[in-house]
């Protein structure tokens, strides 16, 4: 990995990591455009046509997992993992059930206005399958749904080989969720977003995917909603002081190992920090257990960066917006960092903890979007219910002026439709 220099190299920086995100998002834009139109001809049977072909099914499943078979894949997992399932989905609540949009009124003399949130009534939560099973993405998706009040959470997770993970099967058990469908893929975005004979079609769908995942997304919102457009992982540290050169690595090791598009980086104040951060890489890649997702995203996304501006540094990873960071030093800038997904900081806090066992929320958005969205919450499950009631005061009031400012935009029924309410109701 090269070392930038921040204070001459800040654009060039700037730019290798946001061209690096662009991919070659007209190849994903082109292949999820056939799967739609596949999915929309033939429904259930392109669905199944393309589990089989990416994720190996040995035979033809019902694209959604039977009770029992369920109950059979929950039952393999060890008990120690359970209690250990069991304690993230306490701490996930913890933090989230304080989410939601309180009930307001709003009242002047004449009108008034009441919000409330109310919860979509339908959701699917995509849970990865890939390279690793994920858990942690079923319960950090669900949890939020559930303490909205979304009446009905669906979850669609590839089954590789026709079988789901056992520990996603378990960690549904432990969430009363029991509609499972064993699909993935932009095939299974479009299957609950459209519907088919044996999928239903859904409100709102939620959940980090692939590059494939992500473009389905995108292009059904407004079909349904979706929480964000979650791409690779990204982690950026912030050391404004040295800190241990082989947490530092770890960490980066702990991002990079999710995807070979993962996007990690390291800002540090000392030249020699990061030399030395680049010699544990160099020690410790040979015996890690997913040595070539982490060398390969590390070679192609990977940067480490000297600075000597701290306020630079800040401004770096402002424009960068990483999906999270980690500050480890001189903490009083932390309220200068503005759009990271999410901020863990000392040296105690590190990102891994936070994809488990804080309570925060892991779907987080990627890409820059933090400069404009957050990570997925309760409201995410939710739509503003807005209830207004005029009396004749306020129309008496402020009526004309409404009717005014509608022939000022040459739309007059508006206006008349406001002066009808000073006749006579009959």
């Amino acid at each position: 990995m090269k070392i930038w220099e921040l204070e001459s190299e800040f654009d060039a920086l700037i730019s290798f990591v946001t061209t690096g995100r662009e991919g070659k998002k007209q190849d994903v834009r082109d292949a999820v455009a056939k799967i739609r139109e596949d999915v929309l001809r033939r429904g259930d049977r392109a669905v199944a046509d393309f589990s089989i072909a990416w994720d190996g099914w040995d035979a033809d499943y019902p694209l959604k997992l039977a009770p029992q078979e369920i109950d059979q894949a929950a039952s393999r997992v060890p008990k120690r993992d359970l209690d250990v399932l069991r304690g993230m989905i306490r701490n996930v609540v913890s933090y989230h059930k304080g989410q939601g949009m309180p009930k307001r009124t709003y009242r002047r003399k004449g009108l008034f206005v009441s919000e409330e949130a109310v919860p979509v009534e339908r959701a699917m939560v995509y849970v990865p399958g890939g390279t690793a099973a994920y858990p942690s993405s079923l319960i950090m998706g669900t949890v939020p749904a559930q303490i909205a009040g979304v009446k009905e959470v669906h979850v669609a997770t590839p089954g590789k080989g026709g079988r789901i993970s056992d520990h996603v099967a378990a960690a549904a058990r432990l969430l009363d969720i029991g509609d499972i469908y064993r699909i993935g893929g932009a095939q299974a975005v479009y299957a609950f977003a459209y519907g088919t004979k044996s999928v239903p079609k859904v409100d709102m769908i939620v959940g980090p995917g692939n590059a494939y995942v992500e473009e389905a997304k995108r292009d059904v919102y407004g079909r349904v909603g979706i929480d964000m457009l979650a791409g690779p992982t990204e982690l950026v540290i912030l050391c404004t002081r040295p800190h241990s050169p082989r947490a530092m690595a770890l960490d980066m090791f702990s991002q990079a190992e999710h995807d070979e598009l993962a996007s990690v980086g390291l800002f540090s104040s000392s030249r020699d920090h990061l030399d030395a951060v680049i010699g544990e890489i160099k020690g410790m890649i040979g015996t890690s257990a997913r040595r070539a997702t982490i060398e390969k995203a590390l070679e192609e996304n990977g940067f480490l960066v000297h600075f000597t501006d701290l306020k630079l540094a800040v401004d770096a990873i402002n424009r960068i917006a990483p999906e999270h960071m980690e500050l480890v030093g001189d903490e009083s800038c932390a309220a200068d960092i503005l759009y990271p997904g999410v901020i863990y900081v000392g040296p105690m806090t590190p990102v891994a903890m936070g994809d488990y066992y804080i309570g925060t929320n892991h779907v987080l958005p990627t890409a820059g979007a933090g400069r404009f969205s957050g990570g997925l919450s309760v409201d995410r499950f939710t739509k503003r219910k807005v209830v207004v009631k005029i009396e004749k005061h306020f129309i008496e009031r402020f009526g004309d002026r409404a009717a005014r400012l509608s022939r000022i935009e040459g739309l007059p029924a508006h206006g008349e439709a406001i002066e009808a309410r000073k006749e006579p109701q009959g």
